[in-house]
């Protein structure tokens, strides 16, 4: 394997994370309803009283659930269905955690959103002359996100804020690329 493989096949494994926590969740709560299921069915085969529901018990209910009322039969579905759909919806998604990567031929790197964030928080709030507090920076998977407080007393200027994020970005060299994105607050702070 190529260092350059290798390096990319790192920044991966820091920057997404894997299925196997939903995957031990699902798995232990399975093996402990298939234990319950075979203690019930062991109990049952010796006589014994259940512990939850008996086997024989638990088959006619649900062979009879038909007959029961539509708006239980109804929660019922819609739990399931949502309980399926949030399991879709996690096996398909990228797994993301907010960092970036880069793989160059010799190195690699991997950078927290968090120091993204501020690391263009001081650069908008030197451009805007305003402090640091007053700037609040959110990052998506591409794009970045500034707002700037106002200060009473003190206009700040729009342009020169956003080409002062935009130059900081544009010193990055993560796939995807970041765009970002600034607002004035409508809310101000009091000097």
């Amino acid at each position: 394997m190529t260092s350059t493989a290798l390096y990319r096949r790192l920044v991966r494994r820091e920057t997404h994370s894997s299925r196997s926590g939903i995957a031990i969740v699902l798995a232990v709560v399975l093996m402990l309803v298939l234990a319950w299921i075979g203690t019930e069915a062991v109990l049952s085969a010796l006589k014994q009283p259940a512990l939850l529901v008996a086997p024989k018990d638990a088959a006619v209910t649900v062979l009879q659930a038909a007959g029961a009322p539509v708006g239980l039969l109804a929660a019922g579905g819609v739990v399931v269905a949502i309980v399926g759909l949030i399991l879709i919806i996690v096996s398909l998604a990228p797994g993301r955690r907010g960092r970036r990567g880069v793989a160059a031929d010799r190195t690699a790197a991997v950078v927290d959103d968090r120091v993204i964030a501020q690391s263009v928080a001081q650069k908008a709030s030197y451009a805007g002359d305003v402090d640091p507090d007053q700037v609040h920076v959110s990052v998506g998977t591409r794009a970045v996100a500034v707002e700037v407080s106002r200060t009473s007393g003190r206009s700040a200027d729009l342009r020169s804020i956003q080409a002062a994020v935009d130059e900081e970005l544009s010193s990055y060299d993560f796939q995807p690329s970041l765009r970002g994105k600034v607002h004035l607050s409508k809310k101000g702070t009091i000097s």
